[in-house]
């Protein structure tokens, strides 16, 4: 037992509190203070703050229950035990709802305090840990980034797949990459593997979604990247359904440090649970009116659920200097700051041809240094450099840097 424990008696009978004062002197633990019933009770526990009340309950019992609920809910995480001349099990039972942790039958014994006084301070620290445990473990979730545009063709999986494999390589933790586009996803493609469990197989199955049950539908890369694929079939996609695409982003982040989202090239119910858990969302755009226009609109719909735009990144794909439309048109259109612009690459078909991302095949082409520099970025392991003007990113471009 720790030393220099302190303890608040209350009961209106003197020569009782006198031996409860006394008991709790033999094994070591300072009285703080005695009281009476009612509100100078309440009021002195709650300047003492003491570690433990010891509380009479004698018959009638409504004023000593009364003061014991009060206690209770002034002070939830000081034990209060309960001590009283009667054996009736109807009072304890009583006592015992109205918040004492333990009841003693008076004469109480120094060893019987000492035993109660253990046991509840005990059940009190298991409590705390709980609690902080539980505060921890959402506390270290990983971080869930969502890669989202308003139209396909725009280059989404294949940033999705790419910067997936740079985060891994960037940080060497676990990371994880969904493919969210249930009816027309193409991941596994780019990753070269095969579909053997899907996103529907687990929607399908699965009662319950959580870190256990998503493990065995993930497919393992070759550079420690774990993939939960697209259905292989047309209409596997309906079995995902939007509060399941949720519980597989919070259950992913609950093992992985990133959890890599590709979603549909529509901003559907599915993009929209995808967003629940994410800390960054990539809204991908290419340099063409359509693109750009839907874009605007994309913005609104996210705005509309509630995403902050500071948690919004957007980003310029396939970007060159052949195109009318510069990065800085895309800018004013939209009224959002440009976090990446990705220059045109000529090697990103070949490697989405041959199922190798880009990152991989080609760590230093042009495709592969701006999304090393977005998952640096998003990984803070390394201060972001300073953005460059406008001016000098389509410098940039142009010189295919």
């Amino acid at each position: 037992m720790a030393r220099n424990l302190t303890s608040l008696i209350v009961d209106p009978n003197m020569d009782s509190r006198l031996d409860i004062s006394q008991a709790l002197k033999s094994i070591g633990i300072d009285c703080a203070g005695e009281s009476v019933y009612g509100t100078e009770a309440v009021f002195l526990a709650s300047q003492q703050r003491p570690n433990v009340i010891v509380l009479a309950l004698e018959d009638p019992p409504v004023r000593a229950l009364a003061t014991l609920e009060s206690l209770q809910q002034q002070m939830p995480d000081t034990p209060i035990i309960a001590y009283s001349s009667s054996v009736d099990s109807s009072l304890m039972r009583q006592a015992m709802r109205s918040g004492a942790r333990d009841f003693l039958e008076k004469p109480v014994s120094a060893q019987e305090l000492r035993d109660s006084v253990h046991s509840v301070l005990a059940q009190e620290e298991q409590k705390q840990l709980a609690r902080w445990s539980d505060t921890a473990e959402v506390r270290t979730r990983g971080t869930v980034i969502t890669v989202a545009g308003a139209k396909g063709g725009i280059g989404k999986t294949t940033l999705a797949t790419n910067l997936a494999i740079s985060l891994r390589e960037v940080t060497g933790q676990e990371v994880a990459l969904v493919d969210g586009d249930a009816q027309f996803g193409d991941v596994g493609v780019m990753l070269d593997l095969e579909v053997s469990k899907s996103i529907a197989d687990l929607a399908r199955t699965e009662r319950e979604i959580d870190r256990s049950t998503v493990a065995p539908y993930l497919v393992r890369h070759e550079r420690g990247l774990d993939v939960l694929m697209a259905a292989s079939e047309p209409d596997d996609w309906r079995a995902v359904a939007p509060e399941q695409m949720s519980d597989i982003a919070r259950s992913l982040s609950e093992t992985h440090e990133y959890v890599v989202i590709d979603t549909p090239g529509v901003m559907n119910e599915l993009v929209a649970a995808s967003l629940n858990s994410a800390a960054a969302v990539m809204l991908v755009t290419s340099l063409d009116v359509s693109s750009i226009k839907d874009t605007k609109t994309a913005l609104r719909i996210l705005e509309s659920w509630g995403m902050p735009s500071e948690r919004v990144r957007l980003v310029v794909n396939d970007c060159n200097r052949a195109a009318a439309i510069r990065p800085e048109h895309v800018e004013r259109a939209t009224g959002l700051e440009l976090a990446h612009v990705i220059p045109h690459d000529s090697a990103v078909g070949l490697s989405v041809q041959t199922g190798t991302p880009l990152v991989l095949s080609h760590p230093r082409s042009k495709y592969s240094r701006v999304v090393h520099s977005a998952a640096e970025s998003l990984a803070g392991v390394r201060t972001v450099r300073e953005r460059p003007s406008l001016v000098s990113l389509s410098r940039l471009v142009g010189k295919g840097a």
